[in-house]
């Protein structure tokens, strides 16, 4: 009876230590990339940065644990794996503090993640293969991979329990606490799980080196290349949507919620990744990645978020259902997950380090879908398959890329300049407009400041800073004495060109390339009568180093293509931009967004400031301008009264009746959506 209870004990605890770590390993992702995501500038490639810390310590993690189980009897490994659990307790409970490391913001965040969560994520990571592993030993005629299909749920769930019940409900800092404890429970499972195999194994002939006939280095490298696709396809449809909505934990996993999700229906209904119904899928989502490639920001945020995840479920599935039927027998299954996460590693790498070196925009979106299918339709030549299918996938294939090539040479063929860096996708670009030769600053797909050609009208600002404009009224408010003005975002250096003389105008600029841009192709700032400077960094970090109280105007207008940084909108936020304001000065707030209506948010936030406030609606007058929405704050209500902002100045829409307050610690992007 005593043998038959710790018996099942022990297959209760294969379960749930292999789901407690799955659903830590997940969970604790999206927690500590919002805890560093505003020192960052709140940039969609700091959840790229994130994806490959993962997948490098996910790699680590399995090669320790193919080679414990390689190298040392089962009793040994038991023992290792014991004292590292040991030592993972030392790191415990979490405290994420940020290391900045001089220009590089990619080795910044490496540095902080493998200080703050190496050594515990690590432990993690190596649990799942060494439970499949020992579960092998302990009842060599059951499937391990039930297993790892039960650890996908756990990791599925916690990537579902972060958005809609930990982020709204507990703050960051409660969230870290509540993990460190979920890892002390972790531990204690482990341990029980170590101290009862040891039992049940003990006295068992097991051999730790048989060869599977299966494993070969043309399988070994099939099973990187197809999990490389499957990171990659993963990584540039997050930063796709991302750039064009926003970089918020629940568009960071969504993506990696369908991702896990093909993980699940391949491994455990193979049945359902039939190859045949996943190809012709795959093959109808390429042209529909071209078409969003360039003209994602025309469809509302609700049919992007639908497209974008039919293209990554359909390429997923086809990797990883190939994946799926090459897994080889449980001998070699550490080989098999060491393989895989290999290619995660490659795939981070790939678009973390050389895509930005190799492309000038964001292709290897379109470009991993091409990939998928060439390696599928190059096994089914092999596998012998119809020639005539072949051929015929072949040639669509080539189609689809010449026609992507040829729309992007039509694309870019007003291009003055173009690159691409950590921050995101810019090109200068000159156009004709009606009568008028433009020059604008595109960052992704949406303009961030345009200038005209006309050497008489360059000094004129245009866009959604043109005179009549919210802004326009507020630097004619505060501008009856020299001014100290404060600009959070550069863009083309547009408002520049409001500087009087004895004026000092501050940008405060995330990234390097936006004012190598705006210096060097638009002339703004140089012919600016102000004293104008430029500093490189996070806009509310700068800013908490300025003196309280000495900006009679302060503008935020950082945005990154349609994309808002999040934490410039928050109510600690507002309360820094209140502290540095003089009593009669004005905070400006750019909100023109094609997607999203942050004129509750604004209007809540002001009221919880005890700010005074009002909204300036301009409409474009023509096709060659653009519709623009400012609010503008205020210590002093009789500031707002002025006579410039009173002749530009609209009612409030009826949406501010419903409250919306953002923080550092939650904020949720459906109560902005139009």
């Amino acid at each position: 009876m005593m043998a038959f209870l710790v018996t099942t004990y022990l297959n209760m605890l294969y379960f749930i230590t292999i789901f407690i770590s799955a659903l830590l390993l997940f969970l604790v992702q999206p927690m500590v990339a919002r805890v560093i995501l505003p020192n960052f500038g709140g940039g969609a490639a700091v959840w790229s940065m994130c994806m490959l810390f993962f997948q490098v310590l996910l790699l680590g993690g399995y090669c320790y644990a193919h080679w414990l189980t390689k190298l040392f009897k089962p009793k040994v490994q038991l023992t290792i794996h014991a004292v590292l659990l040991s030592i993972a307790l030392l790191f415990t409970p979490l405290d994420v503090e940020v290391i900045m490391s001089g220009s590089s913001p990619q080795f910044a965040i490496l540095v902080t993640l493998a200080l703050s969560i190496g050594v515990p994520y690590f432990v993690l990571a190596a649990n799942a293969p060494l439970i499949q592993r020992w579960f092998s030993y302990d009842k060599p005629t059951l499937s391990p991979y039930k297993l790892y299909a039960f650890s996908n749920v756990g990791s599925l769930l916690g990537l579902l329990l972060y958005p809609f019940i930990i982020e709204p409900f507990v703050t960051l800092e409660n969230q870290l606490l509540g993990w460190s404890v979920g890892y002390w429970l972790f531990v204690a499972s482990s341990v029980s799980l170590l101290l009862l195999l040891a039992r049940s194994l003990k006295g068992k002939s097991i051999c730790t080196t048989n060869e599977d006939s299966r494993w070969t280095l043309s399988n070994f490298s099939l099973w990187t290349i197809l999990s490389a696709l499957g990171v990659v396809t993963l990584l540039a449809v997050t930063s796709a949507m991302t750039q064009n909505i926003s970089s918020i934990p629940f568009l960071w996993l969504l993506p990696l919620c369908l991702y896990l999700v093909s993980f699940i229906v391949a491994f455990g209904h193979e049945s359902l990744a039939a190859r045949r119904v996943w190809l012709i899928a795959t093959l109808c989502a390429l042209p529909l990645s071209i078409l969003l490639f360039f003209f994602a920001s025309m469809f509302s945020i609700g049919v992007q978020v639908v497209l974008f995840s039919l293209i990554l479920v359909s390429t997923c599935m086809l990797c990883h259902g190939e994946l799926a039927r090459g897994k080889p027998a449980s001998e070699q299954l550490t080989s098999y997950y060491l393989a895989m996460s290999l290619g995660g590693v490659i795939g981070g790498l790939l678009v973390n380090f050389l895509a930005p070196v190799l492309f000038e925009q964001f292709i290897e979106f379109p470009l991993v879908n091409l990939l998928a299918l060439i390696v599928v339709v190059t096994l089914l030549n092999k596998a012998g398959a119809a020639k005539k299918y072949v051929y015929g996938a072949a040639a669509y294939l080539a189609i689809c890329a010449i026609g992507f090539v040829a729309i992007n040479n039509l694309y870019q063929r007003f291009d003055v300049a173009a690159d691409r860096n950590f921050y995101g996708q810019l090109a200068v670009k000159d156009v004709q407009v009606g009568e008028f030769n433009e020059r604008r600053l595109v960052d992704g797909t949406t303009s961030h400041g345009t200038q005209s050609l006309d050497s008489s009208f360059s000094k004129e600002p245009l866009s959604y800073y043109r005179r009549g404009t919210g802004i326009s009224a507020a630097f004619e408010t505060v501008q009856t004495k020299p001014i100290n003005a404060v600009m959070i975002g550069l863009g083309a250096g547009t408002l520049a060109a409001y500087g009087r003389s004895g004026d000092k105008l501050e940008f405060l600029e995330l990234n390097p390339l936006v004012r190598d841009y705006a210096t060097e192709y638009f002339t703004y700032i140089a012919d600016s009568r102000a004293q104008v400077s430029v500093v490189i960094g996070d806009g509310r970090q700068l800013l908490a180093d300025i003196d309280d109280e000495s900006a009679d105007l302060l503008v935020v207008d950082a945005f990154s293509s349609d994309a808002i940084p999040v934490h410039l909108l928050t109510a600690e936020a507002l309360a820094l931009y209140a502290s540095k304001l003089t009593d009669d000065g004005i905070l400006a707030l750019h909100i023109s967004n094609s997607h999203l209506d942050l004129v509750p948010l604004t209007y809540s936030l002001a009221q919880h400031a005890n700010l005074a406030s009002a909204f300036v609606l301009t409409p474009a007058a023509d096709a060659t301008q653009n519709t623009t929405q400012w609010v503008l704050m205020s210590k002093d209500a009789d500031t707002l009264q002025s006579s410039f902002i009173e002749s530009v100045r609209t009612p409030w829409p009826d949406s501010v009746q419903k409250p919306v307050i953002w923080t550092d610690d939650y904020s949720n992007l459906l109560s902005v959506l139009k």
